[in-house]
């Protein structure tokens, strides 16, 4: 697998995702069977091209342990995850790059957290998303669906409907 540069990581976050009429009932979590989550993904195609799944899954015996994951497709067919909202699973998370390299704040305890794909942890052959980082902006599946659609730049059909004022954009 090739390492994704920063400038293109940030370059397929910020590009728009449209997502489709019908999208709700297509993230209609299912059980997983023989497993304790539900899950669905979705493919999304971007306006400039690029090709992107979205992935969610929940426990269903503990709701706030839960991940919502975007990833890229390349040209050559490989999968790439470039963001992860996960919920409080139970156990605590270790930054290994900066473990490794000395840092005082490496570890937290179970907390809402989100993972990004860095270049300096594909570079030192850790997984893309292994940093994460403590979040306050969501406290529940719902609301982090909602935040990651929004950092993501994913466009829902009905925010194109509403006014500049409602969206709360400037004319």
């Amino acid at each position: 697998m090739r390492i994704l540069r920063e400038p293109e990581i940030a370059a397929l976050l910020s590009e728009p995702k449209p997502l489709p009429e019908n999208w709700q009932n297509r993230f209609r979590l299912k059980d997983k069977r023989g497993f304790q989550h539900e899950e669905r993904s979705i493919e999304v195609s971007g306006q400039g091209g690029n090709v992107f799944r979205v992935i969610l899954r929940r426990n269903r015996m503990n709701t706030f342990d839960f991940s919502i994951i975007l990833m890229f497709q390349d040209k050559d067919g490989k999968e790439y995850r470039v963001v992860r909202y996960n919920g409080k699973h139970p156990s605590e998370h270790t930054n290994k790059w900066e473990k490794e390299q000395g840092q005082p704040i490496h570890t937290f305890s179970p907390a809402f957290h989100i993972h990004r794909a860095t270049e300096r942890y594909q570079e030192a052959g850790y997984p893309i998303d292994g940093f994460a980082e403590v979040t306050t902006a969501y406290h529940d599946f719902h609301s982090a669906l909602n935040r990651f659609f929004k950092d993501n730049n994913f466009r829902r059909p009905e925010d194109s409907q509403l006014s500049l004022f409602e969206r709360g954009e400037s004319i």
